[in-house]
């Protein structure tokens, strides 16, 4: 590995403490903070600094979260890494329903249902610890800053002030941060470090435990280090007790249900026959259980424990052990057995759903993930949706901190994001309730749970559980019906795409190479907004006469690629054109198209066909998307995939009106660049390599 820069310029405070200056601090390792870092990554190379902060000493190695859903099997795919995931992850194909014989009460299946929606997307539900997620992601992270983003790990947050005197300053750093470093012992809880058997336990950051309790595990020395870290923006990605959230006096609002469940990763030994089906099991007396395959011969279960809680009390944690687990699983499933050679990890969990009153402070402290949303496990939602929530925040945050957007662009984090949680919420309410209640029987229909019903919110649910129904409102960022911006879409020109909602991909033809390929795969996450120009038919002359003007304006100094691009960045690093045209292929030749806007010379990734492959078939895009090959479109498409606005080839006011409401006009002299001081410590290779070797197999270290 080749030194990198460090992300951070060194000086002696008042106090005797190190002082450092970061654009971007993250609070927390986990799925939000490794997205949070992945995504700004793609800013080092104009000079953002990012510092990575987690109280743990090491990775995590198996428990926690664990599934996918096929939107951020797709943002995935953005970021370049989809691949590897797919085959280390164990896909999901199938979901069982088990429910006790009205007449015996043993339990039988009794509906099959796919487990994503057919046609939905390109990517199926797929099962991968959270450690492994982390991993990819942070190794995809230190791939693209040159190893400057790492986790800096044994690091506790002390404090967090804010100056608000400057916190309209762009240019200023309002955040004072105090982290103190620990040793690699006080880092390392011992609930962490495993049993005799190799059983993990994942008590110690479950909802049964208070904040306090939480904290507690982590013991501070006072001949540590401390060091004061002055920050332009802070993320806290630091989970459900939020030292972040707390600092901020950020209120969680909601309730805790009495219901308590239990979590088991083991290796089953078992003549139940859907074990590598995911399941949702209600016995007639014994609870529920819940069954998710997962990779290495794995299966999670879980199991409603009976245990009932008190409002306003915490449950006792020592009756929650692996032991009590599996027993009460093997209740729920009699008379099919249960037993197993290792339990690899358990936890439990005291079921609540609860919701930040913001998502931050001063658009400077923003919170994300399980910092402002809380929720039962077993709808999938948890990872997924705090990996979303830093995917949506942290395109914006990188482009208002290298210049190129204004700082109103953060508020639609959590505009945006504060809707999804609410709905996340809603929807678990209504799940978690129903998938703990007691069947209704003949005797107590009023107070039982309705199988059918659970059936039909599951299966209705999918939509939403696949994370394909979030449609963000009119916006300064989303064009959609002028209500709230200046720009208003024209949604008829691509009937069967939505403004707000995420972009889905349709098979198009490289012209140049004749290759098939999705359109999506050729637009990966780079920071930049891609502008999709849909012209139609271009081999009639009136067709590309019309793409032509288009393409002079993007070469004016007055369009929105000249105005926004600096002049010391490659034209299409800001905002990026993609031709997708429905002529047939071999009637035009490749440099009949207008240049340079619409085919680059010698960038043979900007222009493709709507038409035939010969070995994939015809994609028909144009019909996937509902764009008339005579009218055609023009899609802008925001850096997180989501669709900004619709027009006409024809409409370059539009066009012009839309990014004039959150871009800043380049600078004469180029792009300015972090005005942190660049220090080299002079171990910074072996640090790298020693922290990236805390979260990556050894392969994947020397890949880097």
């Amino acid at each position: 590995m080749s030194p990198a820069p460090a992300s951070t310029a060194s000086s002696n405070g008042a106090n005797g403490t190190d002082v450092s200056y970061v654009d971007v601090a993250i609070i927390g390792a986990g799925p939000a903070g490794c997205m949070a870092a992945d995504v700004l990554s793609r800013f080092t190379d104009r000079g953002l600094s990012v510092r990575v902060f987690d109280k743990r000493s090491a990775k995590l190695d198996n428990g926690q979260a664990d599934g996918l859903n096929s939107r951020t099997l797709e943002i995935f795919e953005s970021l370049g890494f989809i691949e590897s995931v797919e085959k280390e992850g164990s896909r999901m194909s199938e979901i069982n329903f088990w429910n006790p014989c009205p007449d015996t009460g043993r339990l039988v299946r009794t509906a099959k249902i796919p487990d994503t929606i057919p046609g939905l997307s390109r990517f199926q539900q797929t099962i991968l610890h959270q450690g492994r997620v982390e991993a990819h992601l942070l190794q995809d992270a230190a791939t693209h800053s040159k190893g400057a983003i790492l986790p800096e790990r044994s690091m506790l947050p002390e404090s967090l002030e804010i100056d608000e005197s400057v916190v309209d300053d762009v240019d200023a750093y309002p955040i004072t941060l105090t982290i103190r470093h620990l040793s690699d012992e006080e880092s390392n809880p011992s609930g962490y470090k495993g049993d005799e058997n190799g059983t993990r336990s994942g008590l110690f950051r479950s909802s049964l435990l208070s904040a306090a309790e939480e904290e507690a595990l982590y013991k501070k020395q006072q001949e540590q280090r401390v060091e004061t870290v002055k920050a332009k923006y802070v993320i806290g990605c630091d989970g459900a007790h939020s030292w972040t959230r707390r600092q901020l006096g950020v209120n969680m609002i909601g309730d805790q249900t009495n219901f308590v469940w239990g979590v088991l990763d083991m290796k089953p030994l078992t003549n139940f026959p859907d074990i590598r089906m995911r399941c949702a099991i209600h016995s007639a007396n014994a609870g529920s259980v819940m069954v998710i395959p997962q990779e290495r011969d794995l299966v999670r279960l879980y199991i409603q424990l009976p245990i009932q809680v008190v409002p306003g009390e915490r449950v006792d944690k020592s009756k929650v052990t692996p032991e009590f687990i599996l027993e009460t699983a093997r209740r729920v499933l009699h008379p099919y057995t249960l037993d197993t050679d290792h339990i690899d990890w358990f936890t439990g969990y005291h079921i609540g759903q609860r919701l930040t009153e913001s998502f931050g402070k001063h658009n400077r402290v923003f919170l994300a993930g399980d910092a402002c949303h809380t929720h039962s496990p077993k709808a999938g939602q948890g990872m997924n949706t705090s990996m979303q929530d830093t995917w949506n925040l942290c395109w914006k945050l990188g482009a208002v901190i290298t210049g190129v957007a204004k700082r109103e662009l953060l508020q639609t984090y959590s505009d945006e994001r504060q809707v999804v949680a609410k709905t996340l919420i809603d929807f678990d309410t209504k799940f978690s309730k129903l998938f703990s209640g007691k069947p209704a029987s003949a005797d107590d229909v009023d107070d039982g749970v309705d199988l059918k019903e659970f059936k039909d919110v599951f299966a209705t649910g999918n939509l939403f559980a696949a994370g394909m129904s979030i449609n963000y409102t009119d916006s300064i960022v989303v064009g959609k019906d002028g209500s709230k911006g200046a720009v208003r879409s024209r949604p008829e020109l691509a009937s069967k795409l939505a403004v707000g909602e995420r972009f889905f991909s349709a098979q198009v033809v490289n012209h140049a190479s004749a290759t098939a390929d999705q359109l999506t795969t050729r637009i990966p996450y780079t920071g930049a907004f891609r502008i999709l120009v849909f012209p139609g038919d271009v081999a009639k002359p009136q067709l590309m006469q019309r793409l032509e003007k288009f393409a002079a304006y993007l070469d004016s100094p007055e369009s929105v690629v000249s105005k926004y691009t600096p002049s010391n960045l490659p034209r299409w690093s800001i905002i990026d054109p993609v031709t997708i045209h429905a002529a047939e292929r071999t009637s035009l030749e490749l440099y009949d198209f207008p240049q340079p806007s619409i085919f680059h010379p010698h960038n043979y990734k900007r222009l493709y066909v709507d038409g035939p492959s010969h070995h994939r078939g015809d994609g028909k895009a144009y019909e996937a998307y509902g764009i008339s090959k005579e009218e055609g479109a023009v899609v802008v498409v925001r850096p997180d995939q989501y669709i900004g606005l619709i027009t006409g080839l024809e409409d370059t006011d539009t066009l012009d009106a839309y990014f004039a409401q959150f871009m800043l006009p380049a600078k004469d002299g180029g792009f300015p660049g972090s005005k942190v001081p660049k220090v080299l410590p002079p171990d910074w290779s072996k640090v790298a390599k020693q922290e990236i070797a805390k979260t990556l197999a050894v392969e994947e270290v020397n890949a880097i």
